[in-house]
């Protein structure tokens, strides 16, 4: 696999990020109401674009360390980018009395065209790959052994500091998205 398919996967996840996380319900740009569809179901979507959104942006770290894994998850949101920006293009869900904001539909359709190179790049990088799914690439040659310091504390630590800090956005975004959808 070639260093720029990953910078470009990388990229066009942060990009399709960034851009779906604009579309926030509330916004600027998603002006239309969404009150006839049930709170749960609109709070179920909401939690999937915002997962979406957030699960993109932690790929790249991991599409920058060329992890396979992070290449077949960024396969899987490019093609969840596809599926949601068609879907409302195709006004199948949601579907809103009020007519698409110019900014939005420019937004979706950028979105669904950046979607199919993400969904290839990934997939080639997945299939390319000579990594076993689920390992780090070994920096070391075969036979070195790597001594590590014992941090795994202070790494645990961390991880659940962000996992909170994480969740609590998430759950943020979602209440913030499903209360303006609904018009409250």
């Amino acid at each position: 696999m070639t260093i720029t398919r990953k910078y470009w996967i990388a990229g066009l996840l942060a990009v399709s990020a960034v851009a779906l996380s604009s579309l926030v319900p509330g916004g600027p740009i998603e002006t239309r109401s969404f009150a006839h569809i049930h709170p749960i179901v609109l709070g179920s979507f909401n939690t999937f674009l915002t997962m979406l959104s957030l699960l993109s942006l932690l790929l790249v770290y991991f599409v920058w360390q060329s992890r396979r894994w992070a290449f077949g998850g960024a396969a899987v949101c490019g093609l969840s980018y596809f599926l949601v920006y068609g879907l409302d293009l195709a006004q199948v869900f949601p579907v809103s009395p009020d007519a698409m904001p110019a900014a939005l539909l420019i937004i979706e359709v950028l979105g669904t065209v950046l979607s199919v190179p993400l969904t290839l790049l990934a997939g080639q990088a997945v299939r390319q790959s000579t990594q076993p799914l689920g390992d780090a690439p070994s920096y070391a040659p075969e036979g070195t052994a790597i001594a590590l310091p014992n941090t795994s504390q202070i790494v645990t630590g961390k991880r659940l500091g962000y996992a909170l800090v994480l969740g609590s956005l998430a759950i943020g975004i979602i209440t913030f998205a499903t209360r303006s959808a609904m018009g409250l």
